[in-house]
């Protein structure tokens, strides 16, 4: 019998505006069936960017659901960036699922998103912020101005999702993290309403870090039962989540502050006399192993805290639910330090060298095996496997696995299958060469966008016509980009304000309009326009490699070292080690931009790589104090290598010498 799925996909889909048979959508949406009826495994399922698989694994979910809903069947979806989660619930999908389903006579599904407590407003923190006394008060008061009455009157009525608001029309001066709900803020009536629904959704989306809640509180979030098919999508990202998640810190500043609010006279001085202690300006940014004299001290100030018996009524609810967070994570320290091994470190800030004590929980990725029996688990991203292999052989998974603590043999391993397109689009490449080092390093010893990169950055990224995202790797280096942006082009700029709804910002775009984002590397899929191919031009910026944690490698170090290997040789193994994680990650997320630029099979796009650490074709040589990485060629998918063989090197005027950075100052980072 032929999969409905393949039929729909390859006969019925067709038939809609803007959309075409693709075999390799196909082919993965068989796939993520196959897998569906092999229950208690992993499956391991890429898919490119592009091929439509959003689409293709909500299909194939909301069928498995359907056919087995009277059995309590239920799908979860987990995401890592928002711009995805909406996606996967914009109405144009959704209509598709329900008309696959009334073709298939099977019963129509409830869908939900749940995202975590501060995506949404907390009334009582909106209602100070605007001067009420109550956000009833403050809807129903003729003399405020218009736009604060609609804000709360909209924040009574709806569950109060901040991704609804646009931030620009927020009053001046307020900031949608100023009125976000703190983990321990009670619940909204109408967003507990709204949760209560959400729990009972065949088909639920969720984010990785409420994922991870729920697999270690088995359930407690999406009440899934054993009959249930989680996927993570951009499921890359799913072992950060959990560890930064499951790690317990606490600021020794701050929790001094708190003490002496509480007037926990018997802490707080033990607690200020730590700070003074543990401060170091020269550790700013690092993370060190906790000397004999270091946990002697932080164990005597943790019993302290822990003998401490405030009472409830003598503090207001918000101070009360701070000291109920510390007391938990001080606690989780307490226990670690009666450990042999403690996997505990001090991590510095990075200008002052304030001391934070830090929990580490380097296995946390393995909560994802929880609970694995009772369902069926699958992975997908574009960028799941290692992307260290040769055109047309097979993709290694080993990098997921080994987060996942997943040896070779694990029995509950399933699916490992990739599908790349082989004619998707065509690419046109811009690599000009004479740019300088993208940064420039700070009197802090931190590194910023150089400001003179920007200024000759910006005359290649308005220099191709039509609308462009430019992808940046931080929202610093948006801001260095926009304040060196020249007044003659500043009509086509658009900023992606944090928090702000991205696709709904791309999809009101002006036809030349240059949109600056960080956050447009994945889940980032404006609706295509007519036949016309929606971003003419795309931009990377510089590199996107993640900063390295110094907790990490420190932890990894100490691990190393209690295995025998010597403190010199941990170092460099530890080094080694996360140098190859981080280009694994660094790979994906130039994979996942440059699969902005092509997102149907006759869009025609301008990629412009403008990072001068990017060998060019021609092997023109970078500036003074660069250093090339041949690996990140390796983010370029096979079908697209002809064309980078063929890019447009314009060069970049040089500024002599004396600009150029030097190799003695800069690190070449990748």
């Amino acid at each position: 019998m032929k999969n409905p799925i393949a039929t729909y996909l390859a006969e019925h889909l067709p038939q809609r505006a803007g959309f075409r048979q693709n075999s390799v959508q196909i082919a993965y949406a068989e796939a993520i069936g196959e897998a569906l009826v092999d229950p208690a495994k992993i499956h391991f399922i890429e898919g490119d960017a592009g091929i439509g698989k959003s689409l293709a694994y909500q299909l194939a979910l909301a069928d498995w659901v359907a056919r087995g809903r009277d059995k309590g069947r239920r799908g979860i979806v987990s995401t890592y960036s928002r711009s995805l989660q909406r996606q996967l619930l914009q109405p144009a999908n959704l209509d598709i699922i329900h008309d696959y389903l009334r073709w298939q006579g099977l019963p129509q599904l409830r869908v939900g998103l749940r995202m975590g407590k501060q995506n949404y407003v907390c009334p009582q923190r909106l209602a100070l912020h605007l001067g009420g006394v109550s956000l009833r008060h403050i809807a129903g008061d003729p003399q405020r101005p218009s736009q604060e009455r609609q804000l709360a009157q909209w924040a009574l009525e709806s569950e109060g999702c901040l991704l609804d608001i646009d931030p620009a029309l927020l009053p001046e001066g307020l900031r949608l993290a100023d009125i976000a709900l703190t983990h321990d803020d009670p619940m909204p009536e109408a967003l507990q309403a709204h949760i209560e629904a959400t729990q009972s959704c065949d088909l639920l989306v969720i984010n990785h870090a409420l994922l991870v809640v729920d697999l270690i509180t088995r359930g407690n979030i999406t009440q899934a039962q054993s009959s249930h098919a989680l996927l993570l999508d951009e499921a890359e990202h799913y072992p950060d989540v959990a560890e930064e998640i499951l790690s317990n810190r606490i600021s020794v500043q701050a929790t001094g502050y708190l003490l002496r609010q509480m007037k926990i006279r018997s802490c707080w001085p033990v607690w200020e006399a730590l700070l003074e202690s543990l401060t170091a300006p020269g550790r700013a940014g690092s993370a060190h192993a906790l000397s004999k004299r270091e946990s002697t001290l932080i164990g005597q100030s943790i019993q302290q805290l822990l003998r401490a018996k405030p009472r409830q009524a003598s503090h207001d609810g918000d101070t009360w639910r701070e000291w109920r967070r510390v007391r938990g994570a001080a606690e989780q320290i307490a226990a670690r330090l009666r450990e042999a091994h403690q996997h505990l470190a001090l991590d510095y800030s990075p200008i002052k060298g304030l001391p934070g004590i830090v929990a580490h929980s380097s296995t946390a990725a393995r909560s994802l095996k929880t609970g694995v029996a009772d369902r069926v688990t699958l992975l997908t991203s574009a960028t799941l496997s290692d992307m260290h292999h040769s055109p047309g052989a097979e993709p290694s998974f080993r990098y997921m696995r080994s987060r996942l603590q997943m040896p070779v043999g694990y029995k509950r391993c399933g699916l490992q299958r990739a599908f790349q397109a082989t004619r998707f689009g065509q690419l046109r490449f811009r690599m000009p060469h004479g740019l300088p080092h993208p940064l420039r390093q700070c009197d802090d010893g931190t590194y910023i966008l150089s400001s003179r990169y920007a200024e000759r950055a910006i005359p290649h990224i308005t220099a191709v016509p039509g609308r462009t995202l430019v992808l940046c790797a931080s929202y610093a280096d948006m801001s260095v980009l926009s304040d060196a942006w020249p007044a003659s082009s500043r009509d086509r700029l658009v900023t992606h304000s944090p928090g702000a709804h991205l696709n709904e910002i791309a999809n009101r775009l002006e036809q030349d309009a240059i949109l600056l984002t960080p956050a447009g590397w994945e889940g980032l899929s404006p609706a295509r326009q007519g036949d016309r191919t929606f971003w003419q031009h795309v931009v990377i910026l510089r590199n996107p490699r993640p900063l390295p944690s110094q907790v990490e490698r420190l932890l990894l170090e100490q691990r190393l070292c209690r295995s025998g290997m010597s403190q010199k040789n941990a170092a460099r193994t530890a080094a080694g080690l996360l140098n190859r994680k981080e280009i694994v990650r660094t790979l994906h997320k130039l994979r996942q931009g440059l699969g902005r630029a092509i997102r149907h099979p006759d869009d025609t796009a301008t990629l412009t790589l403008l990072d001068p650490r990017i060998p060019r074709p021609s092997g023109a040589p970078p500036e003074v104090g660069i250093r090339l990485m041949p690996n990140l060629l390796d983010a370029i998918p096979t079908r697209f290598m002809a064309a980078y063989r063929q890019a447009d090197e314009g060069s970049t005027a040089t500024h002599g010498s004396d600009e150029a950075e030097s190799a003695s100052r800069l690190k070449a980072l990748l």
